[in-house]
């Protein structure tokens, strides 16, 4: 089989360099990196240098220098804050997650033995000829450049690259959002040809960071797709199969948001509080009580902290009751990434199983199977090397129309992911389980409505992603929707299955532990901390002790109202029949 020889040339923070350039072996069979430019941090757009230092606090469009004086001060905040929550955390072992460098890149380059070269603006092309020995198939540029080189268009391939071209609705052309267009410049020409582009529409809870980092998953996407079909099919055909492609696997999900107009000025996502500010402060005087110090410090001492499941539904930028905007979620991750091991439902299980877990971790995990988080979640994964799983309710997948659930709170325009992402997205990393086929309450204790719902949907999904599907989530998840015998009976077909009603989950040496337990996720930073440390299972479990029969009043409460607005059988709402069959639910 012939090498392919691939030059890169990039102007984008040094992360993206990196990923894209492993995705390239990965994804294309027989190829070679034979060098990589990459330019300096500081001639990098302003945005890639704030992605790739983590900056995670509101920034302009064009700052200012009082703007990167905010920002130093702001940092100094943060890591007197950091320390402080090491310190009650219980000063656990310290995480390898520092910020992915220009430094980071030679080192790796280093390993690989990949040939790098760091340059200042304007000095890409000195740098290709110094580092490149023999001949290049395809020149890949990632990020901006303000001309194309004959040099890398001396390529036998040619050049690719993704031209960036913002609309404004402001100057009438109906839309805000960014053009995606990928051109080849053909060897020996000097015209480039366009491949394929795209409109991104900017969406109402977009901020510039998480745009930023959809639009470079969308743009690395096409350049990938685009390089498979220079290199291993015909030039004369190439536009064709990337708009094959982008129709199955790009187009179901920005379709949904084609329309939606940004109305405010505001220049970042809003954080949402479940909480108000003065309880969350009492809150916080428990997080630094001297029984959460020392239960962590017991936990750190004997190699015992518990694996956190972090129970969500979707990344979304537009209005949705369940949603986080990226940019938000991206902070959060870039939190957690700093205080806690993220990892993946498969290592948590075996770390579980290990009877040890030295530090404390997190894992992420998203219900139902929103169309949304193909782009959303998936940039924000991507770009911070993270494995989510995803459980998913196969029904709408198959039939491809929104969720019931939301439906019936009159929210629409929300459609699933579908097989064609669910299996491209598999492949690529992301963890896949059973969430049953139609979001059925399985409260029920009738095995012929049970087995549809909780094998069938294992079924579903084995057939499509063509592996053994291990894990199964309980709709709702509270204890009144998991009937011993939906729970014997999602105990004998998954290795694992996870409610949601808090809790935490210990590590037992060489115990397979079946039933595992998930929090809420949160989009406040301070919310979210206080429940990875259980400060609000407390809280709850006080009231309940303090005022039993309010706590009671509230429960019976809120089952009523779950039972009239979510009970579902077989994809169709019935409120009468839930009530009807209250006889055969098991007792709460």
């Amino acid at each position: 089989m012939k090498t392919f020889r691939i030059l890169m040339v990039s102007n984008v923070r040094p992360s993206r360099t990196w990923n894209f350039a492993n995705r390239i072996l990965r994804e294309v069979p027989g190829t070679e990196i034979c060098g990589i430019v990459q330019r300096s941090t500081r001639s990098i757009p302003w945005v890639q240098q704030l992605i790739a230092a983590g900056i995670t606090r509101k920034i302009p469009d064009v700052p200012g220098f009082g703007c990167k004086v905010r920002l130093l001060i702001a940092s100094a905040f943060d890591k007197i804050a950091d320390r402080l929550l090491w310190l009650v955390r219980g000063c656990p072992a310290p995480l390898n997650n520092s910020r992915f460098a220009v430094e980071s890149l030679i080192r790796e380059c280093s390993k690989t033995g990949w040939p790098l070269a760091v340059t200042g603006e304007g000095e890409e092309a000195g740098a290709a000829t110094r580092i490149c020995h023999g001949d290049v198939d395809l020149a890949i540029l990632l990020g901006d450049f303000s001309a194309m080189p004959e040099l890398w268009a001396n390529a036998s391939s040619g050049c690719v690259r993704t031209c960036n071209y913002r609309l404004s609705s402001e100057r009438g052309s109906g839309t805000r959002g960014t053009l995606l267009s990928i051109e080849h410049l053909a060897a020996g020409t000097g015209i480039p040809c366009k491949i394929f582009s795209l409109v991104l529409p900017w969406q109402p809870l977009d901020g510039l960071l998480g745009f930023t980092l959809k639009s470079d998953l969308i743009a690395d996407d096409l350049l990938l797709q685009t390089s498979v079909s220079l290199l291993c099919g015909d030039p004369a055909s190439a536009s064709a199969a990337v708009l094959q492609w982008a129709n199955k696997i790009l187009t179901p999900s920005v379709t949904q948001w084609k329309g939606i107009e940004r109305h405010t000025s505001q220049t970042e996502p809003k954080r949402k509080r479940c909480r108000s500010t003065w309880k969350l402060c009492l809150d916080t005087l428990l997080l630094f009580s001297p029984s959460v110090i020392g239960r962590n410090w017991r936990r750190r001492m004997s190699g015992r902290y518990p694996v956190l499941i972090l129970a969500h539904h979707l990344v979304s930028d537009r209005p949705h009751r369940m949603g986080v905007p990226t940019e938000i979620f991206w902070r959060q991750v870039l939190f957690l990434r700093k205080h806690y091991r993220i990892a993946s439902l498969s290592e948590a299980v075996e770390l579980l199983r290990s009877g040890q877990v030295r530090v404390p971790t997190v894992v992420l995990t998203f219900d139902d199977g929103y169309g949304d988080n193909f782009l959303n979640l998936r940039a924000v994964a991507h770009e911070a090397g993270i494995s989510p799983t995803l459980f998913i309710t196969t029904a709408p997948v198959e039939t491809h129309r929104e969720f019931d659930h939301d439906l019936v709170t009159g929210t629409t325009g929300f459609l699933p992911l579908t097989w064609d992402q669910i299996q491209y997205w598999n492949a690529r990393g992301a963890e896949f389980g059973s969430h049953t086929r139609t979001h059925f309450d399985c409260g029920f204790v009738d095995p012929e409505k049970l087995r549809p719902e909780i094998v069938g949907s294992r079924d579903d999904l084995e057939a499509q992603l063509k592996k053994p599907v291990e894990f199964f989530a309980f709709p709702f998840g509270k204890p009144k929707n998991m009937s011993s015998e939906a729970m014997d009976m999602a105990a004998s077909t998954y290795r694992h299955f996870v409610s949601s009603f808090g809790g935490e989950s210990f590590p037992k040496a060489g115990e397979l532990q079946s039933h595992l337990h998930r929090k809420k996720f949160y989009s406040s930073q301070w919310e979210l901390e206080l429940e990875l440390q259980s400060v609000f299972d407390f809280v709850d479990a006080a009231k309940e002790h303090l005022h039993p029969q309010v706590t009671q009043a509230l429960k019976h409460s809120d089952s009523a109202q779950r039972r009239q607005g979510y009970a579902f059988e077989q994809g169709k709402l019935e409120i009468g029949a839930s009530i009807g069959n209250s006889q055969a639910r098991v007792p709460r």
